[in-house]
């Protein structure tokens, strides 16, 4: 039986007779898509089996993936990381999904006159994807795009948590925890230890760890079912204290995330 000329998810198409397709290019997005249509983690030999490619063709493309920081392997699983996303935010950022994002962040930035933002991992960085800011706050700039250490902020120790045990050990192994601030931490094993307790709460605060004068709380955002980003909420500190965070803030930032969660994922 002859394929379809086209292609769904796991099912290479016959190559169109075209000199300048890249037949590579095809079975490496053939990789991606097989991971989020069918699995969360497949060994080499099935998906060599699965979209019927050589174990050699199949090898080269999860070791480019690993080395381009799109995958991960352990125990002969490979699986996708969250820089996968960023393949796809500039098509969202023109579609519906971008624009559930800014009247949310907008909202919860004017009711506690505030930044919120949402932020993917991005390796050991937090990227931020979408940003809502009130005028009192606007002395801390962050723009859509902006990267800043995941150990320094809230939604960082928020994505960190929720990585496996193999992909943290790999992160914080060798990390130099330098100072922003005075606030900033620098001892890692205090960083593992609120990392564990941001998963353990489904928070986690920040005290003037990336900028004097600001703090922030944050939550995990479910994406496509897994926990890849985090919703923050940045005030500054004499607006309010940490307790005031957690007792004014976390409950409507908990509710809005997975309001947000609940409407995209009608479109992912």
């Amino acid at each position: 039986m002859t394929k379809s000329a086209v292609s769904v998810p796991g099912d290479l198409a016959s190559p169109p007779r075209d000199d300048d397709y890249i037949p590579s290019l095809e079975k490496g997005l053939a990789v991606l898509e097989l991971f989020g249509a069918q699995g969360a983690d497949w060994t080499l030999s099935q998906i060599a089996q699965k979209l019927e490619l050589t174990p050699g063709t199949t090898r080269r493309i999860l070791r480019t993936l690993e080395v381009l920081g799109y995958a991960v392997s352990e125990d002969g699983r490979f699986s996708l990381t969250p820089r996968v996303l960023n393949l796809g935010f500039s098509y969202l950022s023109s579609q519906p999904f971008a624009k559930i994002a800014q009247p949310l962040v907008t909202r919860l930035a004017n009711q506690f006159q505030a930044t919120c933002c949402i932020t993917v991992l991005d390796e050991r960085e937090v990227v931020f994807v979408a940003r809502g800011t009130h005028r009192h706050i606007e002395p801390f700039v962050i723009h859509v795009g902006a990267r800043l250490p995941a150990y320094a902020t809230a939604p960082g120790k928020v994505l960190l948590a929720g990585l496996s045990e193999a992909g943290l050990q790999r992160r914080l192994e060798g990390w130099q925890l330098n100072p922003f601030t005075p606030n900033t931490l620098t001892d890692p094993d205090e960083l593992l230890r609120q990392i564990v307790d941001a998963r353990r709460n489904g928070y986690a605060l920040n005290d003037q760890e990336i900028f004097v004068g600001q703090r922030s709380i944050a939550v995990p955002l479910s994406l496509g079912g897994s926990k890849s980003a985090a919703m923050v909420v940045a005030v500054s500190v004499s607006a309010r204290s940490l307790e005031q965070l957690k007792a004014d803030v976390l409950e409507p930032l908990q509710e809005a995330a997975q309001e947000f969660a609940q409407t995209a994922s009608a479109l992912l």
